[in-house]
């Protein structure tokens, strides 16, 4: 059986990333996008710093196509470099603060990278390492204030990468997904329309750049306009601290994995909408969080279908399922042979849509296991279809 979301031809547009930042930029300049500490930028101020960003990336001879290293800890510049890098017009391959750089080498090369954007912090490194090593603080003191900035070309297109992102698979040996910005830029449209993230939300950004949830977080309130606040390090892990951070913070979009939620000792007060996914959802959590006056969110996806394809409003007294495909999405229960199972019938879950990815990079026998040409497609953005490897029935309300 097939399960496909609402069809939705407006929400794939030809677009990046950096059109959805610079439209926001353009429509509220004044609103404040990020809050860290005592520090506001507003979206007009991020604007200008990731073009300073890109001015100085492009300068050193980066172009869409390449994979830059990204490398700094949380903070206001992390995500003005991330949006410097996409300005640029290159993707970025992100890496958790604490990521040994063997690690960041073993993925740089696999990538083809042509070098690592950092920050004076992580300074000095191994005395042994070669690798192009661009340091934020650097770059941009480099960079006259009024200096004429340098723009990406007419070469960068939507179908160029966005990101890729590292997952060690079952042998141990990261592979990396890379996803375009075609592909990223419709996922943000798509989950929106169901979770409805809006200008006048205060969202809690407490995932690392290197897990894909961080876009839920991120590019969805740059996408709608709303307001970041940047949880310091100490608190993200903290249970205890990190509930009255959200109520003092007025926090009202909160993404998380449900292992967190059902660590806080109490209710928040003010929050409007809870987004769970990475993780499976006990029912318990719906119990005690889904709410009259909250809206409380189970989403399903591997990072090779760009970030969740399915997604499920949970209830109180309702079984945890992880819903119905994202619109423009589809899901697929099949057997072995790729023949599709009935309803109630428990094969192996394939996705099919936009948000397909292209593949693994330099993997095209991993690639040609994984993504498949689609039987039963319907339509361009279905020609091919991702093994996940998961197991799934469909329930009698046509849920997964």
């Amino acid at each position: 059986m097939i399960l496909r979301g609402p069809h939705r031809p407006d929400l794939l547009k030809n677009e990046t990333l950096p059109d959805l930042l610079e439209a926001t930029a353009i429509r509220a300049p004044d609103k404040a996008a990020l809050i860290f500490g005592e520090r506001t930028l507003s979206y007009a101020e991020l604007n200008t710093a990731a073009d300073r960003v890109a001015s100085c990336l492009i300068g050193l001879g980066v172009r869409p196509g390449q994979a830059v290293g990204l490398w700094l800890p949380r903070g206001l510049e992390l995500l003005i470099a991330q949006a410097g890098i996409t300005k640029a017009g290159a993707a970025w391959l992100p890496f958790d603060a604490d990521t040994p750089t063997v690690r960041i080498d073993v993925c740089l090369d696999d990538a083809q990278s042509p070098g690592l954007l950092t920050c004076r912090s992580f300074m000095p490194l191994p005395e042994d390492y070669i690798r192009p090593l661009w340091v934020l603080e650097d770059l941009l003191e480099s960079l006259p204030v009024d200096s004429t900035l340098a723009r990406r070309g007419d070469d960068f297109t939507p179908d160029c990468p966005a990101y890729v992102i590292y997952t060690s698979g079952s042998t141990g040996k990261p592979k990396g997904i890379l996803v375009n910005h075609r592909s990223i830029s419709h996922f943000l449209r798509s989950e929106n329309e169901v979770l409805g993230v809006r200008a006048d939300d205060r969202v809690y950004q407490g995932f690392s750049v290197a897990f894909d949830m961080s876009f839920e977080e991120i590019w969805i309130s740059y996408l709608v306009g709303a307001t970041l606040w940047l949880a310091p390090r100490e608190i993200t892990g903290d249970p205890d601290a990190l509930p009255q951070a959200l109520e003092d913070n007025k926090i009202s979009v909160l993404h998380a994995v449900p292992t967190l939620l059902s660590l806080f000792p109490r209710d928040i007060s003010g929050l409007r909408l809870i987004n769970l996914g990475g993780e499976m959802c006990p029912q318990a959590l719906v119990e005690r969080w889904a709410t009259p006056e909250r809206k409380l969110f189970n989403t399903y996806g591997p990072t090779e279908a760009t970030v969740s394809a399915s997604l499920a409003e949970l209830h109180r007294g309702e079984p945890v399922t992880i819903g119905k495909p994202l619109p423009n999405y589809g899901l697929l229960v099949v057997d072995t042979e790729l023949n599709l199972l009935p309803q109630g019938e428990t094969g192996e879950l394939c996705i099919i849509g936009p948000g397909v990815a292209e593949g693994y990079l330099g993997r095209p026998d991993l690639t040609a296991e994984k993504f498949v040409s689609n039987p039963y497609a319907n339509g361009e953005h279905e020609a091919r279809l991702y093994h996940t490897g998961d197991m799934a029935r469909i329930d009698e309300a046509g849920n997964i």
